[in-house]
């Protein structure tokens, strides 16, 4: 296609590249960040990549290679040659790094959410995509540019998370070929399953032992769903990237077509997470409370407290439902 294409051919045309991802990072964005630093890097390029916020980096992902070539958000220069928006469904999802972006010279946006709002010079944007992941590989492959066993494990690694483990509706044909193809080239597909998946903290044990144990079932709706408070945060010990995947595990119980996990931020706003069922999408929902996401993996931000965001959730699903 021929955005593909014009992608290829800005990126080797430039000299220096900028590269984030989105706040609130997950293993897609983070593996795709790392990936692209790692792969420019090594082009000769000059690569300023970075999360809007670096304080939000999710233990997790500490053991990927790349790290060392992240910098601060206030180390990109002024007018950046090519910018590139990895996983990032609107412009306010790049943080403080939007105003930089706009600077640039070409801006590159590698997104496969539906919602994209094609906010630059240059959309690659495809929501049959399995990750955003993909999307950098098939661009590595289209071009190629070859990759290193360090490149392969982080775009593994936004592989396997954004697919729940290839678990969910978006694992196709294709994410198989790819994850064949990255252990192929040298991705340590052990040791990424071993760190995101096998080596929680203590806290974060912690904070899955409260949400099971308060994790309640609407029937009529077929909704599972938990919460947890800052107090929650603060006792455990645990830091909010920590939480990103709780809500698979309300997933378990049987009649459950849709689950919400309510998180209360330091500043008393309420983050909802939605997963859900294939003929059940819940990104039309998030979208309608101000978010956005996926068709079966969404979420938003309410200013409500708990107890008025569950029951701004169950009025709108009622809503639906009827």
């Amino acid at each position: 296609m021929k955005e593909t294409r014009a992608a290829i051919e800005a990126i080797e045309a430039a000299s220096t590249i900028c590269v984030s991802s989105h706040v609130n990072p997950d293993g897609d964005g983070v593996g795709s960040l790392l990936a692209c630093a790692l792969l420019f890097n090594g082009m000769g390029k000059k690569v300023y990549a970075s999360l809007p916020d670096p304080s939000q980096y999710p233990p997790q992902y500490l053991f990927l290679p790349g790290r060392d070539l992240l910098c601060a958000p206030q180390e990109f220069p002024a007018d950046c040659g090519l910018f590139l928006a990895l996983d990032c469904s609107n412009p306010e999802r790049l943080g403080v790094l939007w105003e930089k972006a706009r600077e640039a010279r070409r801006l590159l946006n590698l997104d496969h959410h539906e919602d994209n709002r094609l906010f630059a010079t240059l959309n690659l944007v495809d929501p049959q995509a399995s990750s955003t992941s993909e999307l950098v590989y098939r661009l590595v492959k289209e071009a190629g540019w070859g990759i290193t066993g360090e490149v392969a494990t982080c775009l593994y690694t936004g592989l396997v998370t954004d697919t729940g483990r290839f678990q969910h509706r978006n694992t196709t044909p294709q994410a198989f070929t790819m994850a064949a193809e990255l252990a192929a080239a040298g991705a340590d597909i052990h040791r990424v399953v071993k760190e995101v998946y096998e080596s929680q903290s203590l806290a974060y044990a912690r904070l899955l032992g409260r949400t099971l144990e308060r994790m309640q079932l609407v029937e009529d709706l077929g909704l599972a769903y938990s919460y947890l408070t800052r107090e929650d945060l603060r006792e455990s010990g645990a830091v909010l990237p920590e939480t990103e995947d709780l809500i698979d595990h309300l997933r378990i119980v049987r009649g459950a077509r849709l689950v919400a996990l309510f998180k209360e931020l330091e500043d008393g706003r309420i983050r909802v997470s939605l997963r859900s069922e294939d003929d059940h999408p819940v990104g039309p929902v998030a979208r309608a409370l101000g978010g956005g996401g996926h068709a079966n993996a969404a979420g938003y931000t309410s200013e409500k407290d708990l107890q008025a965001s569950l029951q701004e959730l169950l009025g709108m699903l009622r809503g639906g439902h009827d």
